[in-house]
């Protein structure tokens, strides 16, 4: 998404003014990398993982909106059945957390109000989520959330947790005068004194005095979200946050559980079902251990302020079909139009530097399949239900040899587990093929496809072996009945903090209407589920035995978690037996565990695919977009520094805008909205 995104900046109007032409090389037949998507059999929608967009991701849809303007699909294909961005992305205002309670498991479930206008307005300025605007919303929320539990709805942000009343309001009295006490000391119209973090903690102290801990699980919640969020507030005043020069970038080096255990969070506030659920946000456990959880203390609560108080419309936005046929197929059209060209079939093996070591001089790449004769260029879309879509195998007729299809499978050449042969090596020569270079391939990648560099440079070796990735799994099954027949009520809920190593789930039945199943074989019910994967990288073992093995380990936890942890949410999908496989679509009859088969399973093991996480500490070694050290190199990918340093859509777009502005001599924030480092 970073490439495509620095593609679309450099090539608006009169870009043949300053380049002779932009290519985007890309291995396999898909684009989008992680958010790439395609559609199998059915017509089915299969995805990388589970995309859903943040409300806040202000360039994200900015790209998006102008996209669809320009594509303008009204005119010129107006059989599409998508054919504006609000009607490929679509409001979703609830949001579940598991909650642990003893040996049980509640759901919180919590609908956001929505908000003025809509994510990426034109007029909208993007501006970022300050250290006293945070702290001034946090306050708010904590005042807003003990006035609820008197009974009377808050205006803004509501959580539907809907506690009873506690036998006396006093405890309720002293948070919000607490709340009210920092308020005005960041106001400025009360003196910071001494007492102040004593008012805080008698506030808490009273709170935690006054509930029913143990036995009442709305009082359990109370009491953690009032100490998690006070906690906060304490840091943000202790750690002078609000007046250092870094923001909240200070505290990147600690984990953040640690920061609000230093800063008076209780111990039971780290296993706190919303603590929780922002570590599942961004992956954030070290080699997808859940008992090692990593999430840089900063960037966790710059995330949160944007989470809740930074969105637009509404807090997600889900897509309406796959996230390559409302994002990825729409960005390729307009950019064709536009002349730039795509080389699929391209895998980068290696960038050469030149003799003085200042520059990319060569690229090496291996052409994966030659096309039939007679062809210029591959078109990699298709068309379900009339609208423009990705397959999940190449279009055959387009090449040379239909019918040799790779050990494995085409999606052989999706992958670096893989063991086949090329059909040539290609090398550019800068100069004659190239003058510039956007390196937007995944962090993961960089050991194989930039050794000379990262051997050459010591920022290159220090980033690519403190910034962590992770390998994630994901699933999707369908199944024939809806949602209020298997026992769940809130059909399109995103829930999050529930078992690993499939800690999230979404409900996503706004998918359905664009797949393409039999009329004996219709799904009412559309799950899907992810979550990290223990997968070592770097790693000595090589071929498609890596992949094969980590298929195995995925499919048997995706059994397992059918069987031991759906019930929860889908009750009638399962039974003492274990889950009820006669209820999925396509499935050919199959009626045992093997049906599992016939659903969806991404297993991203690749280097390509693996998460790009933002441990503590690493913040430091990320390289901005112009800070690759070549002279004509720019980096772009949420694995850059580009002030949202989390693997999301938004850092993606942020890093690709950024990579363009570099490569055209403007500054770095040229029309970018958020300036989200000092």
């Amino acid at each position: 998404m970073a490439g495509l995104t620095a593609a679309w900046r450099l090539s608006e109007p009169g870009w043949r003014d300053r380049f002779d032409s932009i290519t985007v090389y890309q291995r396999g037949w898909r684009l989008g990398g992680k958010g790439a998507s395609s559609r199998g059999r059915y017509g089915r929608i299969e995805e990388h993982g589970l995309h859903i967009w943040l409300g806040s991701y202000q360039n994200a849809f900015a790209l998006l909106r102008e996209c669809y303007a320009e594509l303008d699909r009204a005119t010129t294909d107006p059989a599409a059945p998508i054919t504006t961005w609000e009607q490929a992305l679509i409001p979703a205002d609830n949001v579940g957390l598991a909650d642990r309670f003893g040996d049980d498991w509640l759901v919180w479930l919590g609908t956001f109000t929505r908000t003025d206008g809509l994510p990426g307005d034109p007029e909208g300025a993007g501006r970022e989520m300050t250290v006293v605007e945070f702290t001034i919303r946090a306050l708010r929320l904590v005042r807003d959330f003990a006035e609820s539990l008197r009974g009377a709805a808050p205006p803004g942000v509501s959580l539907s947790v809907h506690p009873e009343p506690p036998p006396t309001q006093r405890w309720i009295d002293t948070v919000i005068d607490a709340a009210l006490a920092v308020l005005l000391v960041l106001s400025g119209r009360h003196p910071v004194g001494a007492a102040l973090p004593a008012v805080i903690d008698g506030a808490v102290a009273a709170v935690r005095a006054a509930l029913d801990y143990e036995r009442r699980p709305d009082h359990r919640r109370s009491w953690l979200l009032l100490s998690l969020m006070t906690a906060v507030i304490r840091g943000i005043l202790a750690d002078q946050l609000v007046t250092d020069p870094r923001g909240m970038r200070a505290i990147n080096d600690e984990d953040f559980n640690d920061w609000i255990l230093r800063h008076g969070a209780h111990p039971d506030v780290t296993g706190f079902a919303l603590v929780r659920g922002m570590y599942d946000l961004v992956f954030g456990y070290r080699d997808g251990d859940p008992e090692r959880p990593a999430f840089a203390a900063g960037l966790a609560v710059f995330l949160t302020g944007q989470v809740l108080f930074g969105y637009h419309g509404s807090i997600f936005w889900k897509m309406t079909a796959g996230m390559g046929d409302v994002v990825i197929a729409p960005l390729y059209q307009v950019l064709r139009r536009r002349g730039v060209t795509f080389e699929f079939f391209h895998r980068l093996d290696a960038l050469h530097l030149d003799a003085a070591r200042q520059a990319v001089d060569a690229i090496t790449l291996g052409r994966q399949v030659h096309l039939a004769d007679g062809r210029d260029g591959y078109e990699p879309l298709t068309t379900v239900h009339g609208l423009p879509v990705f397959p999940s195998a190449p279009l055959t007729d387009q090449l040379a040899a239909p019918d040799q299809v790779p050990d494995g499978g085409w999606h052989a050449l999706e992958t670096h587990w893989a063991d086949y042969a090329d059909a040539e090596t290609r090398v550019l020569r800068r100069g004659v093929d190239f003058d510039h270079v956007v390196l937007a391939v995944s962090l993961g990648m960089l050991p194989v496809v930039a050794a000379e560099l990262i051997e050459d440079r010591p920022e290159w070796r220090r980033m690519t072996t403190q910034v962590r990735t992770v390998a994630t799994q994901a699933f999707q099954i369908w199944l024939r009945p809806d949602e209020p027949a298997l026992g769940w009520n809130d059909p399109g809920v995103t829930l999050s903090a529930y078992v690993p190593p499939f800690e999230t789930w979404a409900s996503m039945p706004q998918t359905l209407w664009a797949e393409d199943w039999p009329e004996h074989d219709d799904p009412a019910t559309v799950a899907y589920f992810c979550g990290t994967l223990d997968a070592a990288w770097p790693t000595q073992e090589v071929g498609p035995g890596y992949l094969r093995r980590h298929q195995q380990l995925v499919r048997r936890q995706v059994v397992e978690h059918l069987d031991q942890h759906l019930y929860r949410f889908l009750p009638g999908a399962v039974s003492e037996a274990g889950f009820d496989w006669r209820l999925l679509c396509g499935a050919d009859g199959e009626t045992t565990c093997a049906a599992v088969d016939s659903q969806h399973i991404s297993v991203n093991v690749d280097p390509s695919d693996r998460y790009v996480q933002s441990v503590p500490g690493s913040d430091r070694y990320r390289l901005r977009a112009d800070e690759s050290g070549y002279d004509n190199l720019v980096l772009a990918g949420d694995w850059t520094d580009s002030g949202m340093n989390a693997g999301c859509i938004e850092a993606a777009v942020l890093s690709g805008l950024q990579a363009a502005n570099a490569l055209a001599g403007r500054h770095r924030f040229h029309r970018i909205r958020g300036l989200y480092l000092p």
